[in-house]
């Protein structure tokens, strides 16, 4: 018997396909809208919980630790006078001028807490020695830049200072507002300025170098004040000493505002004058 092959029906090859087996194409929309709904809603609670937790939970977490923990600190470190009001914080440098107080770093922005910054001259930068001023040739007959010098030899050329008068500059100050010789070593913080232009703090080598210019300013004052003496501003300097971070880390260093407070506290405070310092409100 010959093998045949057995033609199919002609009902199976017109066979329509079954509409359940069908995906309509309205049908894949909405089930992908579908999806894509649920994955955002999913995405918007991920969102607002961290919201929640990063920008309510955490944050008030350290805010009440800091107040529980680190009160002064956290509220910036500040000195309030006897009537309670801010005169400081220790934490900021103040500029002081006044012969009667201990004098600070130099500052390249005057202590300007609002534009906090440095020299930003490096070791190699002759600039550092010899401050960052420039030289200025104007017409003849104009006027003078304010704050300028003229310049040996070159005819309405003056030098005008700038924001930093340059170490030379700052140990010639130092040295003559103190009173001492020209070749007296200097230590570097009182110098050069900080990277800040805030730094509260100096040398205790700087702050000794200040006390008989403040011990003569004081005792010509009288009063409350003529009883100071270069031993007594020294033991303020020495029980107002912070020692090394850690034990290791840093230099042995004096607060400037708080050494002054401890001046006035005291001898009482200077009176009142044009000279720039501690404010005249503050009682002890």
């Amino acid at each position: 018997m010959s093998d045949q092959i057995q033609p199919q029906a002609e009902d199976d090859a017109s066979e329509e396909p079954s509409l359940s087996r069908v995906t309509r194409p309205s049908q894949g929309f909405w089930r992908g809208t579908a999806t894509l709904g649920r994955e955002t809603w999913s995405a918007l609670k991920l969102i607002v919980a961290l919201l929640i937790l990063c920008g309510v939970v955490f944050p008030g977490v350290v805010f009440a630790i800091g107040q529980l923990v680190f009160p002064d600190q956290a509220n910036g470190s500040l000195l309030r006078d006897k009537q309670g009001q801010v005169i400081g914080s220790k934490l900021l440098g103040q500029q002081f001028t006044r012969p009667e107080y201990f004098h600070g770093r130099p500052s390249a922005v005057g202590y300007n807490a609002s534009s906090s910054g440095g020299s930003n001259l490096g070791p190699t930068n002759p600039q550092l020695i010899q401050g960052n001023g420039s030289e200025v040739t104007i017409p003849a007959g104009s006027p003078t830049p304010a704050n300028a010098t003229p310049v040996p030899g070159k005819p309405n050329t003056y030098y005008v200072p700038g924001s930093y008068a340059g170490a030379k500059t700052y140990a010639e100050q130092f040295r003559q507002e103190n009173s001492l010789p020209p070749n007296t070593q200097l230590p570097a913080d009182i110098v050069t300025a900080s990277g800040s232009g805030l730094d509260p703090d100096i040398s205790v080598a700087a702050a000794s170098l200040q006390v008989n210019r403040i011990v003569a300013a004081r005792k010509a004052l009288g009063g409350t004040n003529a009883s100071i003496s270069a031993e007594k501003v020294q033991d303020l300097i020495v029980k107002n000493t912070q020692g090394r971070d850690l034990g290791v880390l840093g230099e042995p260093r004096v607060n400037v505002l708080l050494l002054n407070l401890a001046l006035d506290e005291a001898y009482g405070a200077p009176p009142p004058t044009n000279y720039s310092g501690l404010h005249k409100s503050w009682t002890f």
